[in-house]
């Protein structure tokens, strides 16, 4: 920083944007051949400059963070801030400037320390090193890399620290790519093996699944068939019995006195009650029968003739009732042997 306290000497600034080269002789004799170039500053209220805003004082602009001299702390975020134009003039404190051109004489505190300090701006490319001295692809480029003197202390010995060369081939390195690519083919054998040996699991398992189907829908198949003859095998003998038991029902000559003419209306025969007090056992009503036939048991008490004669009455009665409730009037003449002991 160089103070300048006489404003006749500012006034080669004034009136000059950003990035104006300004011939630096008016400063003084020690400026005398150099070149600046402005590349900014601040007012006397510390406002800075900025490029682009075509003014010579302070103006209040809205800023998004996208040109500077904000940051917001959220996206999308805008403010209106208070800047100054690119244009210098007296209100301006302090301006940046870079060195175009240099003078004759060192500046001090400014140009006089590059003698001593040596360049440590070298090239770091491998390639870069090379086409600057001239070497070749099997030349070995580190030796000739820019380094940097670290004078010991308490009598050690002298550090040299230099910058990482890039992109430099060595052994070391050729053996890690090449194991890289070898793990590379590895992976992607296996990949593909795996791939196959799944597919061939994949299609073993369909065909399990698909023949797993296939047997079930046979056997339902074969299960259906068979319900199907089953059921054909049992209607036939269905209705072969249904034949048989209507031919034995047309045989039979009581059925022939009891049936009963069909009706006009509907032409089916009515249900014959005959058949079934026939059918049913003595203990029914059926049994009240006999007991019509007493009267003839009790005229041999009455005419109490000999005890054989009586009995042989009610024997010749049993052809009328065939079942077995026709005993019990056989048993009364019983009653008639108290008429034998008189």
């Amino acid at each position: 920083m160089v103070e300048i306290d006489d404003e006749k000497k500012m006034r080669i600034f004034y009136d000059k944007r950003i990035s104006e080269e300004v011939a630096a002789d008016p400063l003084g004799d020690e400026f005398k051949g150099y070149v600046f170039k402005i590349t900014g500053g601040f007012d006397k209220q510390g406002f800075a400059m900025k490029q682009g805003v075509l003014v010579n004082h302070r103006v209040r602009l809205l800023m998004n963070g996208k040109t500077g001299h904000y940051h917001p702390k959220r996206d999308g975020c805008r403010k209106r801030k208070s800047i100054r134009g690119c244009i210098t003039a007296a209100d301006i404190s302090t301006v940046n400037l870079i060195i175009v051109k240099r003078g004759p004489a060192d500046l001090p505190k400014l140009t006089d320390k590059d003698s001593d300090r040596p360049s440590t701006r070298g090239p770091k490319r491998a390639n870069h090193i090379r086409k600057v001295w001239g070497l070749s692809k099997k030349d070995d480029v580190r030796p000739y890399v820019v380094k940097r003197k670290i004078p010991g202390k308490d009598g050690k010995k002298d550090k040299y620290k230099s910058p990482k060369i890039q992109r430099l081939i060595t052994p070391a390195l050729r053996r890690r790519t090449a194991r890289a690519v070898n793990l590379k083919k590895r992976r992607h054998e296996k990949s593909q093996r795996e791939a196959t040996e799944y597919a061939a699991l994949l299609t073993g398992l369909r065909e399990k699944k698909r023949s797993a189907l296939l047997s079930k829908k046979r056997e339902l198949k074969s299960t259906a068939e068979r319900k199907s003859v089953a059921a054909a095998v049992a209607e036939k003998k269905a209705t072969e019995a249904k034949k048989v038991t209507k031919t034995a029902a047309g045989t039979k000559p009581a059925s022939k006195g009891v049936q009963k003419p069909k009706t006009k209306a509907t032409g089916e025969k009515k249900p014959v009650v005959a058949k079934q007090a026939a059918a049913k056992p003595a203990g029914d009503k059926p049994a009240a029968k006999p007991a019509a036939a007493k009267p003839a048991a009790k005229k041999p008490a009455a005419a109490k003739p000999a005890g054989d004669k009586p009995a042989a009455k009610p024997a010749a009665a049993k052809p009328a009732a065939t079942k077995p409730a026709t005993t019990k009037p056989a048993a009364k003449p019983a009653a008639a042997k108290p008429a034998a002991k008189k």
